[in-house]
């Protein structure tokens, strides 16, 4: 069979069926759009210190670092049960202190990780205020996603 033998020609390239959409690399290198569930939790965080309760399987991390690819802004994830809660951040940090992250914990929350705006391996790097909001949560590590969909694992400090 050759390449002329086929009878129906292709209707959908492959151009246009991989499009990149909701890929935090192509938003960031080819400004390609959110996809449809990045844009609604967009909505649902439209300014810094916006929080957005969601279904579990409604978002995650490669969806945060998405949003912070379109916005330059940090993003935190934590989780209980079957639901997340999304913060905003501005483009340094997240509004979560030692105090905030107690009331987490006490609430029934872990730290399911969060974003750094940057497209190197420093801006992976976890800040002391990411440790000591690890060590409140009593967890072992948590991940920092940057601005290409990229993560790092880090550790609690001995």
């Amino acid at each position: 069979m050759s390449i002329s033998s086929i009878e129906k020609p292709i209707e959908f390239p492959i151009e246009q069926r991989n499009t990149g959409k909701g890929n935090p690399n192509a938003i960031l290198t080819f400004d390609v759009e959110l996809n449809n569930r990045q844009k609604k939790l967009l909505e649902a965080l439209p300014d810094y210190d916006s929080k957005a309760t969601v279904r579990k399987t409604d978002v995650n991390m490669k969806d945060l670092s998405a949003l912070t690819a379109a916005t330059g802004d940090e993003f935190a994830m934590f989780t209980k049960g079957n639901e997340r809660l999304i913060i905003r951040g501005g483009s340094r940090h997240v509004n979560i202190d030692v105090d905030a992250a107690k009331e987490l914990v006490k609430d029934g929350y872990r730290w399911s990780g969060h974003t750094h705006p940057g497209i190197n391996e420093n801006c992976m790097t976890a800040s002391p205020g990411d440790y000591a909001i690890l060590d409140c949560f009593m967890q072992q590590t948590s991940v920092i996603y940057n601005s290409k969909g990229l993560f790092r694992t880090f550790e609690k400090e001995e």
